[in-house]
């Protein structure tokens, strides 16, 4: 049930494009099924993962410009402990622990470098470093059980 959940996720999370009107990325689902797939897939997930997930989804989600980059940029303290959280957290039981601790290492590495690219004020670099917070994330995401690693990512 779990790695239906986290391939939900990736699923959900499938697209570069912002939600579509009735609240879903994309087409086929209506918003009552989106909203029932979101809510099984942050039930199931680890905590942890989930508070993570609510810092990223919205700014990933937000169209890319200065509106972003300033975003996400203010929210580096809220990215920071939740990565933080993450690799402290026990990996869940459907994970690798190796695998678990090498993800959440660079899950922390990509925030750092978030960090950095904010200070530097370059929107260029910003956004090649929040899309490796993203993608460390879903690779965590695959490393803690979940499964669509060739799937779109959020």
């Amino acid at each position: 049930m779990k790695r239906i959940a986290f391939a939900m996720l990736i699923a959900a999370c499938g697209s570069k494009q912002p939600p579509t009107a009735n609240g879903g990325v994309g087409s086929g689902s209506s918003a009552a099924e989106k909203k029932a797939e979101h809510d099984e897939m942050m039930r199931t997930m680890p905590a942890e993962m989930g508070k993570f997930h609510d810092v990223l989804a919205p700014r990933w989600h937000q169209a890319q410009g200065p509106d972003r980059q300033k975003d996400t940029c203010n929210a580096l303290p809220d990215f920071h402990a939740q990565a933080d959280a993450l690799a402290k957290a026990t990996p869940p039981a459907t994970a690798n622990a190796d695998s678990w601790t090498a993800a959440t290492r660079a899950l922390v590495a990509s925030v750092a470098a978030l960090d950095s690219s904010c200070r530097a004020n370059d929107g260029a670099q910003f956004e090649s470093a929040f899309a490796n917070v993203h993608e460390a994330f879903h690779s965590l995401m695959k490393a803690a059980g979940g499964q669509g690693s060739d799937q779109p990512k959020m």
